[in-house]
């Protein structure tokens, strides 16, 4: 016990040394991390004055070797952490050119990022100008245009040529996908803002190499396949299963080298639980929904429709309202295939199954058409029955409501009319049919252009003469 005792008085000077030692270890190790902290706050605060003094308007366009220069007499930052380490301040010198072209990134980063915003609160205006209103999501974000090979399944959509604004003459397949999500999605609004292909062929009548064909998952047909020519500011409505779920709606745009061609197509899904209003009839290929507005065929600004054609366009029926006035737009031309093909004078015009559907199977199909015998008819017969006959197919070169007098038995047999028979120039067609109000545009298989040009009609739906008494055949 006391041999152990002295050995322990004899070690105890040693390990007092050792304790030192560690302990003087740890306070030079305590103080190298204090001073490089503050070395390195040093530095970042250095590094934030160098950023302050580059991020001043007046040196953006000046080169970084100016800013360089700009930074160098700063003010000192001794005051704030007492005098700054050599090493620190060569090493923030020797780092001030990188960090000038570091800053100006951030800078370019910075202007971009506001010039984006700038432009997606610009689309946004223009999104809120254009947004239907029952679309409740459509302007949270810009409305996008795409081109070829993209898919969307935004509210509202643009599908465009490549180069839009600027034409193309390439020859290519562009397709676009819309996909349905929504489950109250029924239809899509397809609105063709501009639409500029070659034209159809000027004796067939068929679209050639470019067209734009739309396929839908539904199985039934919309009264044409493909569409040609120059549609701008026309629009088109496609029906889609609400219940399927994951369906589509896809565009195929073909074109060729054979001329040049733009297209901007507004395309929107109209949800029918939120706005019933804005869903078209079921079989309604367009649908207009004002109390007058015009009605025009297909490619009608390239002088030619499509053969093959066989759809509807429907009227929203307002209130109070008894009958529609369909007359032809003043000074446009009117060129339907009839019996007498080229032969028919210009300005005249047919109507009734002999004339319209015997042979040529071209007409515009008025539900009730007749020509209005007016007011003052029934003021000088006493408000008696008056016989008014109907025609409910026109054609010829001019849309006429007195072509309906024209003599059909006359025809069958070869007589041909006088020339009381025979003038039937452009006047109003009226029809007092209840229920929808439809018109129907139906081609055969062959169309020629300098005869086949189309129409264009204006339509006012009115609420006087309701209570006439007319008889109709």
């Amino acid at each position: 016990m006391f041999s152990r005792c002295r050995r322990l008085s004899t070690e105890a000077p040693n390990m007092i040394r050792i304790n030192k030692l560690t302990l003087l270890v740890v306070v030079l190790v305590c103080w190298c991390c204090v001073t490089g902290i503050k070395v390195d706050e040093q530095l970042r605060n250095d590094k934030n004055l160098l950023y302050q003094n580059l991020f001043k308007s007046d040196q953006f366009a000046k080169s970084s070797n100016v800013a360089s220069t700009r930074v160098a007499p700063r003010p000192s930052s001794d005051s704030i952490l007492g005098p700054m380490p050599k090493h620190a301040t060569n090493k923030s010198a020797s780092l001030t050119e990188d960090e000038v072209l570091k800053t100006r990134a951030v800078v370019a980063d910075v202007s971009n990022s506001n010039l984006k915003s700038t432009i997606n609160e610009k689309r946004a205006e223009k999104c809120k100008e254009k947004c239907p209103a029952n679309i409740k999501d459509c302007c949270r974000y810009a409305i996008a245009e795409k081109s070829c090979h993209n898919a969307t399944d935004d509210p509202v959509s643009y599908f465009v040529n490549p180069s839009y604004p600027s034409e193309d003459w390439d020859s290519s397949f562009c397709d676009f996908r819309v996909d349905i999500k929504n489950r109250n999605v029924c239809q899509l609004r397809l609105d063709l803002e501009e639409f500029s292909l070659r034209g159809p062929h000027k004796y067939l009548g068929s679209c050639r190499q470019d067209r734009l064909i739309i396929s839908t998952t539904l199985p039934n047909g919309i009264g044409i396949t493909e569409l040609c020519g120059n549609n701008s500011g026309q629009h088109l409505y496609f029906p889609v299963d609400p219940k399927a779920g994951g369906s589509s709606v896809s565009l195929m745009m073909m074109t060729s080298l054979s001329s040049r061609y733009v297209w901007k197509v507004r395309i929107t899904q109209i949800d029918c639980t939120a706005d019933p209003q804005s869903v078209a009839p079921t079989g309604c290929l367009q649908y207009h929904t004002s109390l007058s507005g015009t009605i025009q065929s297909f490619n009608y600004a390239g002088g030619m429709y499509q053969s093959g054609l066989d759809y509807a366009v429907c009227i929203k029926r307002s209130v109070n309202t008894c009958r529609v006035e369909f007359q032809q737009v003043p000074g446009s031309t009117f060129g339907i295939n009839s019996m007498e093909g080229a032969s028919l004078e210009e300005g005249i015009g047919r109507a009734g199954e002999v004339s319209c559907d015997l042979v040529t199977h071209d007409y515009l199909h008025i539900p009730g058409g007749m020509l209005d015998i007016g007011e003052e008819i029934f003021a000088t017969t006493g408000n008696v029955e008056v016989y008014t006959p109907t025609a409910e197919k026109f054609c010829g070169r001019s849309l006429s409501g007195l072509a309906i007098q024209e003599f059909a038995e006359k025809i069958k047999i070869n007589d041909p009319l006088g020339a009381q028979d025979n003038n039937t120039i452009a006047t109003p067609v009226t029809t007092y049919a209840s229920g929808p109000i439809i018109v129907r545009f139906h081609t055969d298989s062959v169309t020629v252009r300098e005869r086949d040009i189309g129409f264009s009609i204006a339509y006012q739906q009115l609420g006087t003469g309701c209570n006439k008494n007319k008889i109709r055949r």
